[in-house]
């Protein structure tokens, strides 16, 4: 399972760096979208649609909605409210995922599986992704590179040293160690890309923080599907990506990740 699981990653590295660099932005963001609609398709079972008419209609709703923040963000007139409402979306999420660990969430799951919840989780972190794939493909690859530092590093600390459970109700393999080597590991990424970016110094104080919250974002985001999973009980939210499940199971900390990424490159670092 490990093997499958690392030849899958391995291969969607190439695909996204492969991308990145040599694809027109046009071509890139197809690629990218691909995988933005099948997460909506596994998102609307995971917000209990089971009706496979529904949960195709619900798909090319987001499918068009994403279409729309391709065309809007060139103009800027979606990027900064879409990620606003990213951010506020997932500090609910985090409310809800404590609630649900503390076994108190009750009624909150009614909000938590509304159906506009699809576009507040997938259409932020779009926006996020096609305004990096727009101005600047590197750092879209450095975000990449600490959600995927981060989570095989959480992996491989938490199997070796995990002791002390993170959200025994929620996802109980996940560890308090594991996250912290996540964080150190991601934290040395995002110093790394900060002298190779060539920031000033407070651009790339502020830059290693941005990667700090991203990476704590981006567990929100696992633990938020986690418990989705268990609410509707699926242990994966696909079957597509041999190895990892579906494509929510390896993008659930992206799309949490993303809005806090770009964010804090819009609103904070590119003004230090």
């Amino acid at each position: 399972m490990l093997k499958t699981r690392i030849l899958t990653a391995l291969v969607l590295a190439t695909l996204v760096v492969t991308g990145l660099f040599f694809f027109p932005p046009v071509l890139t963001a197809l690629i990218l979208g691909a995988f933005l609609v099948a997460g909506a398709w596994e998102c609307s079972r995971l917000l209990g649609w089971t009706h496979t008419g529904a949960r195709a209609i619900y798909t090319f709703i987001v499918a068009v909605a994403a279409v729309a923040v391709w065309q809007w963000n060139a103009a800027g007139n979606v990027f900064a409210p879409l990620l606003l409402t990213g951010l506020v979306w997932w500090v609910a999420a985090a409310g809800f995922v404590v609630a649900a660990q503390r076994q108190r969430l009750g009624g909150g799951i009614a909000v938590a599986t509304n159906p506009l919840v699809g576009g507040v989780v997938l259409l932020p972190a779009w926006s996020a992704v096609v305004w990096l794939v727009r101005n600047d493909p590197a750092m879209l690859l450095v975000l990449f590179l600490l959600i995927w530092t981060a989570d095989a590093a959480a992996y491989f600390v938490g199997k070796r040293w995990g002791r002390r459970r993170l959200a025994l109700h929620v996802s109980p393999g996940k560890t308090w160690e594991g996250v912290a080597g996540g964080l150190g590991f991601g934290a040395a990424v995002a110093l790394g890309a900060s002298a190779w970016m060539v920031f000033s110094t407070s651009a790339q104080i502020g830059f290693i923080v941005t990667g700090l919250f991203t990476i704590a974002a981006s567990v929100v985001g696992d633990l938020f599907v986690s418990m989705l999973k268990r609410h509707v009980g699926l242990k994966d939210t696909g079957r597509i990506l041999p190895g990892h499940g579906g494509v929510m199971d390896r993008i659930d900390g992206l799309v949490a990740a993303a809005p806090v990424f770009a964010a804090g490159l819009y609103f904070w670092v590119s003004r230090l």
